[in-house]
């Protein structure tokens, strides 16, 4: 069990710190690349560590994958190109072919299937070149064809996998989805049914009430003249009050909580809850950074509203497509005229012609802004990842526009 916990613990601390482990990585594959090159079998080949150019070269082939998650396509380049020119001048390239298949893993886990397959192509059009110049080393074409079985398998294994968690992501969220639908079901049957106890108790309440100033108006007036008749209604009215205390027992011992204490409702999320809403995102997995400018109080309840949701279905996008190794930055902008948000995230990205089912959330959205006549523009970023920027006007007084106008998106 302590060994599971370690695990758990060990692989938190690898979501929570992925630059760490990819700069750990590019430390390793260096090391790597200098032993394997130092001893050439042959005296035609060249140790690229013994010379200027070819230590560049290493360099350039390993140190770029300390942001591997953060541009794999231009990380990949860089290296596949080191290593064809290490090959292609004479050095001995040792495994730093090893390396390159690091980066061909991570573009096809984290690119879009069309940018891996170019990739692919013009990886293929490199070793052909290689090939075909026939460098020292005898890069013959038993070597082309392995090389290109490797990479492609090493793009397929970093699709295919990424392909595997998506679904099992989308399975997770699905059963959680469902979890939380039939929590709100109970909730909203508990909260109906004590809707009903609560008028029952008036009713009790207000029948009580209404028998015992009967019965005291009936005792006042014949007090002086029926003591009897008096004593009847002082005792109606001892009976018509403990009953009615008992049934209010009652009733009140239904309408509390589990704990014991009366139930209460929280109130609807605002812009103040979205400090909570990102530590909850950055504990599930996705480092995210808040920066949060003005008064929250000042902002209407449901602008305030809106803009937690906003910020919510953005992160939740992130959780769902971002893949592993994402990270997120909420920008949220609270001023008298308006109220600006801005969500942007490195991770793969959604891509909506392929995945239609992800516009749903965002629909959402545009339906919330629009309320306000705000504007909408959601979209890939150009440095990859994902945008989201949302703009939700106020009037002069300070109180959400009223008006509905065409969302941008």
């Amino acid at each position: 069990m302590d060994g599971q916990r370690l695990v758990e613990r060990a692989q938190a601390a690898i979501r929570a710190h992925p630059a760490l482990v990819d700069a750990a990585w590019a430390a390793a594959l260096l090391v790597l690349a200098v032993v394997s090159t130092n001893d050439p079998p042959s005296a035609a080949q060249t140790a690229p560590s013994s010379e200027p150019f070819g230590v560049a070269l290493l360099l350039g082939a390993t140190l770029p994958y300390a942001v591997r998650r953060k541009a794999p396509l231009a990380v990949f380049a860089l290296s596949a190109v080191s290593v064809l020119v290490l090959a292609g001048v004479g050095y001995f390239e040792g495994a730093t072919p090893i390396v390159a298949l690091l980066g061909a893993y991570t573009v096809g886990a984290r690119c879009r299937t069309r940018t891996a397959v170019l990739t692919y192509l013009a990886l293929a059009g490199g070793l052909l070149t290689l090939f075909v110049s026939d460098p020292p080393g005898s890069f013959d074409f038993a070597g082309l064809l392995a090389n290109l079985a490797l990479f492609a398998v090493a793009f397929l294994v970093g699709a295919n996998l990424t392909s595997r968690r998506t679904r099992v992501e989308a399975l997770e969220q699905r059963a959680e989805a469902l979890g939380r639908e039939r929590e709100e079901e109970a909730r909203r049957a508990v909260s109906e049914e004590r809707l009903r106890i609560a008028q029952e108790l008036h009713d009790v309440v207000a029948h009580s009430m209404g028998v015992i100033a009967v019965q005291a108006g009936a005792g006042l007036h014949v007090i002086d003249a029926d003591p009897v008749a008096a004593k009847r209604s002082l005792e109606a009215i001892s009976g018509t009050s403990r009953s009615t205390l008992s049934e209010i027992r009652r009733l009140l011992g239904v309408l509390r909580g589990d704990d014991g204490t009366l139930a209460e409702y929280a109130p609807a999320p605002g812009a103040a809850d979205l400090p909570a809403l990102v530590d909850d995102v950055t504990a599930a997995g996705v480092p995210t950074t808040l920066r949060l400018s003005g008064d929250a109080a000042d902002v209407p309840k449901g602008v305030g509203l809106t803009t937690y949701r906003v910020v919510q279905e953005a992160l939740t996008n992130v959780l769902k497509h971002g893949g592993p190794g994402a990270a997120a930055e909420v920008t949220v902008s609270l001023s008298p005229d308006a109220v600006d948000i801005a969500v942007d995230d490195d991770g793969r990205g959604i891509d909506l012609a392929a995945e239609p089912g992800t516009g749903h959330g965002l629909l959402g959205m545009r339906e919330r802004v629009a309320v306000y006549g705000g504007t909408l523009d959601v979209g890939p970023r150009p440095s990859g990842g994902f945008r989201v920027r949302a703009r939700l006007p106020l009037s002069v007084d300070g109180s959400a526009a009223a008006t509905t106008r065409e969302v941008a998106g």
